[in-house]
């Protein structure tokens, strides 16, 4: 019974005994704030004429502007557990006070100093309470349980207000208050008796909620004394409906004046009842269904909704104008809808809203948006009230209707200012910094001093940064500068140095690099000074052509190298030489030497000589060819080369050749018309989401629509392209995300009938991690749709796996992408995060048997579970046969056959005969 109740309530096994604690705490603080608001309200009207409210609003912002100075010095000075205690004893305190005052004073203004005191000592515990709790939870699980916690409110009120009509001719208004001291003392108890120190920092890791913030001059207004935008405009928010409330109370108050008589019992019953009511109305709501709104409409939008419906009446008053006798019951009504909206919607998102602040800025925001825009609104209602009914005798229905209309719309169009601000708030929350420099002023004189120094650093990279930025400035001594680099100890800088004398065909530098050629002891460097000697030296071509024989096979290679990078035909027919006796060598090694020399100059006159090397018996010679012919992008040979990795099997040298060829390669008749094999599918997509282009995108887009069995692989190559898809894929890629969804929920259903049998646990392990890749899939896909930077971050930080930003995450995606799709994703991420936290909660639906969900995985996949899950579900078959397993599945399999499922069944076959 208790599990199904958290279950009901969308509680976790871990959570359940600190949430049903501060709900302990919150009704019998419920009960003492009921009853003081009773027996204030009961008093004040009974004896005093309804104008007397206006000056209680303004004598209560008054005390509440104290409150508030006072509080803030003890948030910061104590633990957030303590302060509690605090407020609670002094509020129970304050009010035996007033009831010793009222019992044995008679003091004219002591009523209404109750009436205002009622509205201190609320907002104090509702302060302390709420600052509380929200650093003891993260934002997402403050979104299930904000409601569940402050739902003790409810019956406590409600019970409270039923039991006034039953006290009051009994022990009388004045001794109501007794019941508020006694609720008082038995909250602070149970605070005193449960230790919340283990969740206090509500996984921030924090010792202490305290933090300082340096007030710089540039600060803006906001940031002074709001600290930032999400707070004022929740400020601004709550202060609209502060004022919207007090408006809305005090003409029902009228109301009521006129109707009843001034007889305490009678208006004591009435004022009990009618709240009570509307506490009934709300527990429903509240237990149930408030959680599980916020999750489906979002924070922000569940704003909306009381000015909306607040609106719609406000609407039906305006247009019944004077055919409404009374207006108590439609304002009733107003009010009903205002408590109960508040208690189990606004309340709720108001205090998830601050969940992304670091914890300190969290109850500051606390203070200010509730403790600060009270005052304010009180103020300015009871000013504009006095000064009102000294010209008028009450409130004009007409006028009270009108200014409603007006604040509530400028109340709903503040909505969207939260909205806003929240995701700005999460994205800076949750956002990498990067470090940018200043800009490097090559032309400065002294800027140059600094890198010609540094070009004869002993760091490699530090010279040749330096070397690299000189020359790209005009360096007058540049080559000066790099010829004496020829000469350091470093053989990435004499690497680099050749590379600039090449590159500028600097001829001046021959007699240096012949002399470093033959003194230079470094064999590694040999190459490179050969290459550029062969290359510049265009004077001794037959000397060369002599020479190359007697090279060795790093040095002849780089010789032959140099001799194509002149582009000279006397030079070109010598290396055809060179390169045909390579071709008809029997040594393996000669033959790669020409592959390589083909690959470093990229030419493309050697397309015989490939076709030669693709036919080749050595793996390692026709796999180098393979690759070859996509470095020097060889169209001719595409076809060929394919049918050759195929019929060979050399897959991964293919797939390094289709990436050489570049984008332009899914522009060849050969791919756009499907004149490729229908084996190489997977491997096209696979390259394309490697490629940057619109001819493999285009590809991609074409196998989205056609190739319904690879949509994951080419969802995730869209991916890997920062695509961005037209109008047609969007709608392709909402149905696939729709079904994927879909299967993913199907696969956690499965996971959680299958948790509790622990002879399938390879199965449970199997389900899980397919439920993330599916997770990291929907991710992806998208991205392609939504705001991918966002969306990737979001990735990002899930895989990351720090639980606090995670949070902050995932609450961030629920306003970028669509709520139907967020409902979804969240279910199975907090599914995830149930696993790793061991607290899955088995659904008390009809048990679904381990047998019953492999013969599914077997015969039907639903899930479209892939193949290495459905081999591991057929390797489970054998420990299920004590429970009569139906052998016959192993007969058939869902899709299409493979070797690993093929294996597996033959294994499972061979052990159960």
């Amino acid at each position: 019974m208790y599990k199904r109740i958290n279950l009901l309530l969308n509680i976790k096994p871990s959570e359940a005994r600190l949430v049903g604690h501060l709900f302990l705490v919150q009704y019998f603080m419920g009960v003492a704030t009921a009853f003081l608001f009773t027996s204030s309200l009961t008093l004040i009207l009974s004896s005093y004429p309804v104008s007397v409210f206006p000056k209680i609003y303004i004598l209560a912002a008054v005390l509440l502007f104290v409150a508030n100075l006072i509080y803030a010095r003890l948030e910061a000075r104590m633990s957030s557990k303590k302060l509690l205690q605090v407020i609670t004893v002094f509020s129970a305190t304050s009010v035996w006070l007033y009831w010793l005052c009222l019992t044995f004073f008679t003091i004219e203004w002591m009523p209404p100093l109750l009436g205002a005191w009622n509205m201190v000592v609320y907002m104090l515990v509702g302060y302390a309470f709420w600052g509380m709790t929200a650093i003891m939870f993260n934002v997402r699980e403050s979104k299930r349980l904000f409601s569940i916690v402050g739902a003790g409110d409810i019956p406590a009120k409600m019970l409270g207000y039923f039991s006034v009509t039953a006290l009051v001719p009994l022990i009388g208004v004045v001794n109501l208050l007794w019941v508020s001291v006694v609720a008082f003392g038995v909250a602070y108890v149970l605070l005193r008796r449960f230790s919340y120190e283990d969740k206090e920092d509500g996984g921030h890791g924090m010792t202490h909620h305290v933090a300082v913030h340096p007030k710089h001059k540039s600060q803006s207004i906001i940031e002074r004394y709001f600290h930032n935008r999400l707070i004022f405009n929740i400020a601004l928010w709550s202060l609209l409906a502060y004022i919207i409330y007090a408006i809305i109370d005090f003409t029902f108050l009228e109301e009521i004046k006129l109707k009843y008589s001034a007889n305490d019992h009678e208006l004591a019953t009435f004022i009990a009842v009618f709240f009570a009511l509307g506490r009934l109305i709300a527990i429903g709501i509240k237990l149930v269904f408030s959680s599980r709104v916020i999750a489906r409409l979002g924070v922000a939008n569940c704003l909306l909704i009381a000015p909306l419906l607040l609106l719609a009446i406000n609407g039906f008053i305006i247009i019944s104008g004077e055919g409404l006798s009374t207006h108590l019951y439609v304002f009733g009504v107003m009010v009903l809808l205002s408590e109960i909206l508040r208690s189990t919607l606004q309340e709720p998102v108001f205090f998830v809203l601050f969940q992304p602040l670091h914890p300190h800025s969290r109850l500051k925001g606390h203070l200010i948006a509730k403790g600060y825009t009270l005052p304010f609104a009180l103020l300015g209602v009871g000013i504009f009230l006095t000064v009102y009914l000294q010209y008028h005798s009450g409130l004009d229905i007409t006028l009270v209707s009108r200014l409603l209309f007006v604040l509530l719309l400028v109340w709903a169009a503040s909505v969207f200012l939260i909205r806003k601000s929240y995701m700005r708030t999460l994205i800076n929350v949750i956002k990498r910094g990067y470090f940018t420099g200043s800009e490097l002023f090559l032309n400065d004189e002294s800027v140059t001093d600094v890198l010609v120094k540094k070009a004869s650093s002993k760091k490699p990279q530090k010279a040749i940064h330096a070397l690299h930025l000189l020359e790209r400035s005009g360096y007058k001594d540049i080559n000066t500068l790099l010829f004496g680099q020829l000469h350091s100890k470093s053989c990435e800088v004499k690497e680099y140095v050749v590379s600039r004398i090449m590159e500028n065909r600097l001829t001046e530098a021959l007699p240096l690099l012949k002399n470093r050629l033959h003194a230079d002891s470094d064999p590694s460097i040999k190459p490179h000074l050969m290459k550029a000697i062969y290359y510049l030296d265009t004077q001794n071509l037959a000397s060369q052509s002599a020479s190359i024989e007697d090279l060795d096979k790093a040095c002849k290679k780089a010789a032959i190298v140099g001799l194509l990078y002149r582009n000279q035909v006397e030079a070109d027919t010598v290396v055809a030489e060179e390169m045909l006796k390579m071709v008809n060598s029997r040594n393996e090694e000669d033959k790669l030497v020409a592959i390589e020399i083909i690959i470093e100059t990229r030419r493309s006159d050697f397309e015989q000589v490939l076709e030669t090397f693709l036919q080749d018996e050595a793996p390692a010679v026709y796999k180098k060819a393979i690759e070859a012919v996509g470095e020097v992008k060889d169209f001719a040979l595409l076809e060929q080369t394919v049918q050759v990795a195929l019929d060979k099997k050399a897959l991964l040298p293919l797939q390094k050749a289709l990436l050489h060829f570049g984008d332009t390669v899914f522009a060849t008749a050969y791919i756009q018309n499907k004149l490729y094999p229908e084996a190489i599918t997977s491997l096209l997509i696979k390259v394309a989401g490697k490629m940057r282009g619109g001819y493999s995108i285009a590809f991609l887009e074409r196998m989205l629509k056609e190739e319904i069995n690879f949509t994951a692989a080419v969802v995730d190559a869209l991916w890997q392209q920062k695509a961005i898809v037209s109008a047609e894929s969007q709608l392709l890629l909402r149905r696939w995300i729709q079904v994927k969804l879909d299967q993913s929920l199907l696969k956690a259903t499965y996971y959680l009938h299958l948790v509790s049998v622990e002879v399938v646990k390879p199965l449970q392990d199997a389900v899980c991690s397919e439920i993330h890749q599916d997770i990291q899939m929907l991710f992806k896909s998208l991205s392609l749709l939504y705001d991918r930077p966002q969306i990737e971050r979001v990735m990002e930080l899930y895989n990351v796996g720090d639980p606090s930003k995670v949070y902050n995450a995932i609450e961030m995606l629920e306003l970028i992408i669509p709520q139907k799709y967020f409902n979804g994703i969240n279910t199975l991420i907090e599914l995830e995060q149930d696993i790793c936290k061991n607290q899955v909660v088995v659904p008390h639906t009809k048990e679904m048997p381990a047998s019953a969900i492999i013969e599914e995985i077997l015969l039907e996949n639903k899930a479209g579970f892939n193949s290495w899950t459905m081999s591991v579900a057929c390797y489970m078959i054998p420990r299920l046969q004590e429970k009569k397993f139906p052998r016959h599945i192993l007969d058939k399999k869902a899709g299409k056959v493979d070797n690993l499922f093929e294996e597996t069944r033959e294994y499972v076959l061979s052990m159960l005969n």
